[in-house]
């Protein structure tokens, strides 16, 4: 379910539950009304019963000569009086008649029986005991509304009648509503409520309908935003329904920013990928199996890379052969053959040895190149920290540049003002002005690094994308005295590269490899196809790069010269990653440099 759709149906839920309240408060003032209204008529009715029964009593006793001495015959005298009286009953029914909710009314004398009621069936049986209507009342609107659906239950109000000095009543009143009656008058109520209601339930929800599509219509774009996030599509594009709402429309432009740096992260795990695949192809071991004589019978592929000659020239040839005792790789072997000892991660020189003594008296050797590993753990140590370097200035540099602006806006505001009365404030105004100019010239350049770049690769020859960036670099070279030499360059490697890229790589190189040398040198270029892979080589004879400084040289913004940006290499390095290639250095202190470029050859191009 989409988030449109969540907040739709809430803002949906929420009026439907407000317009379900307000038509349970109103229920509920619809119920207390009417059982307010029977209270208050059962209240009157005991009381008028009350005052009838009390003059009813005195006068038929006023009629009997002599009169009694004590009270407690006057009381007998007063029960029998109303107990004979032949119009209270028909008063309680003609009563009982006026109500609609009142289902009897009882009058009891001693010990609670009944002398006169509206039910003639009632009349000498105890009077009972219910619930009072007070504690209808007074219940909870759920519970009290259930009661009334339910109708099961009859609720009295009942008014006693005394005289001072007895602890008993003389009568008591006894006033019966009946729930069932109450229902019968309520529902019809309620059920008329209701449907008024309806319409403006109905017409609420509408309205939210309404509403709400309104207002989370800008929630479109958000949405078309997030999927061109999903899809990893560019987010230069500005979309043409950009909200009008302030909040929504930064919203909407923090995801364009963030697909940008989401899409910078997936083209360079992509590159990263590529880069790992190709050092991995490297690190291949070559493995050997000889039979019981010695001789070759089945070698791998990387053999052919590591001896520099094709399998079908080395099959059957004898171990001896391959690996004379006179080099140290040969020695370490024959030692271990001739011991029966078996050879395990034995590094001789950049090669790690491993023998195993098979059944039959057959060999498995197996080779791989200890500087491999790392390489591997150079390269991927500095393609994550190019990474979180992209990731920092990225974020930075967007947060910094429209300050910057606003600054340089003010400025230009203050030296309008300032300057026509205090004109010795233009120096001091110039550098800051000039200060703004080389920050700014720093967040463009952190935006050109960490902008994911779209690349428009096409099958090129390596050899001529050299000589052309060659010919470039030539004329200043030959006046900096710099004799410059190719090898290579005029045999055919077609590769798929983005030529732009690649020629920005090769000049940044070649440049620095030029103002290494300011006294005049060497510089030589070289191309060569080793069947999987193109390596392009560049020799300077400078002074070389110590040891300690080549894992950083292609660190961002990390640089030797008083001038330089650190910029060049750090790009060269990111462009060789994008094409699945590689770059590294070599060479030493005091020995020149040389900076080695391996492409993959293209599909059909290797030999």
């Amino acid at each position: 379910m989409s988030l449109r759709l969540r907040l739709l149906l809430l803002m949906i839920g929420m009026v439907a539950a407000l317009s379900v309240l307000m038509l349970g408060i109103q229920l509920n003032s619809l119920v207390s009304v009417w059982l307010n209204h029977t209270a208050e008529r059962a209240a009157s009715t005991a009381q008028f019963v009350k005052s009838y029964v009390l003059e009813r009593a005195q006068e038929r006793a006023s009629n009997i000569q002599p009169p009694p001495g004590d009270l407690n015959n006057q009381i007998r005298l007063w029960r029998a009086a109303i107990s004979e009286d032949e119009e209270l009953p028909d008063l309680l029914n003609s009563t009982l008649t006026q109500t609609r909710s009142i289902v009897e009314i009882s009058v009891s004398g001693e010990r609670g029986r009944i002398l006169a009621s509206s039910n003639p069936d009632r009349r000498g049986r105890m009077i009972g005991g219910m619930l009072p209507f007070k504690s209808l009342v007074d219940m909870n609107p759920f519970d009290r509304f259930l009661q009334v659906l339910r109708g099961q239950m009859d609720y009295e109000n009942r008014v006693d009648l005394g005289v001072p000095g007895q602890k008993e009543a003389v009568f008591t009143i006894q006033v019966l509503v009946s729930s069932a009656l109450l229902r019968d008058a309520i529902v019809p109520e309620v059920y008329r409520t209701a449907l008024a209601s309806l319409p403006l339930f109905v017409f609420s929800i509408l309205i939210a309908w309404v509403a709400a599509q309104i207002a989370l219509r800008p929630l479109a774009g958000i949405s078309q935003t997030i999927d061109q996030i999903t899809r990893g599509e560019s987010m230069t594009e500005h979309y043409p329904h950009i909200s009008s709402t302030r909040e929504l429309a930064a919203v909407q432009e923090k995801l364009r920013f963030l697909g940008e740096q989401f899409r910078g992260a997936q083209m360079g795990a992509t590159q990263l990928r590529g880069s790992v695949e190709r050092l991995l192809e490297r690190l291949e071991e070559a493995i050997f199996l000889f039979d019981s004589s010695g001789r070759l019978i089945v070698c791998g592929e990387p053999v052919e890379r590591l001896l520099n000659m094709k399998r079908s020239d080395i099959t059957r040839r004898k171990i001896e052969e391959l690996f004379p005792a006179s080099m140290p790789v040969g020695a370490a072997i024959a030692s271990a053959i001739v011991e029966r000892r078996p050879l395990r991660d034995t590094q001789v020189g950049r090669l790690i040895l491993n023998l195993d003594f098979l059944p039959d008296g057959a060999l498995l050797l197996r080779i791989r190149d200890a500087e491999g590993r790392q390489l591997v753990e150079k390269q991927l140590s500095l393609s994550t920290r190019l990474a979180a370097i992209n990731r920092l200035t990225g974020g930075v540099a967007h947060e910094i540049k429209n300050p910057l602006n606003s600054i340089a806006l003010r400025l230009e505001l203050l030296r309008s003002r300032v300057l026509p009365e205090v004109p010795e404030a233009n120096g001091e105004i110039e550098v800051i002005a000039q200060e703004i100019t080389r920050l700014d010239r720093v967040v463009r350049t952190f935006l050109d690094f960490t902008r994911p770049l779209e690349m428009r690769t096409k099958e090129c020859d390596l050899g001529c994308l050299a000589a052309e960036s060659v010919e470039l670099i030539r004329p200043q070279a030959e006046l900096a005295g710099i004799r410059v030499e190719t090898f290579g360059l005029d045999s055919p490697v077609d590769v798929r590269v983005d030529d732009d890229l690649i020629k920005q790589v090769l000049m940044n190189i070649l440049s620095n490899a030029m103002e290494a040398m300011p006294e005049g040198g060497h510089l030589q270029i070289n191309l060569r196809n080793s069947g999987r892979e193109a390596i392009l080589d560049i020799l300077d004879t400078g002074p070389g790069i110590p040891q300690e400084m080549r894992d950083k040289i292609f660190q961002l913004y990390y640089t030797t010269k008083e001038k330089g940006t650190g910029i060049g290499l750090a790009m060269a390095f990111r462009a060789m990653q994008m094409h699945d290639g590689g770059i590294e250095v070599g060479g030493g202190e005091g020995r020149g440099t040389t900076f080695r470029l391996r492409f993959p050859v293209h599909d059909g191009a290797a030999e």
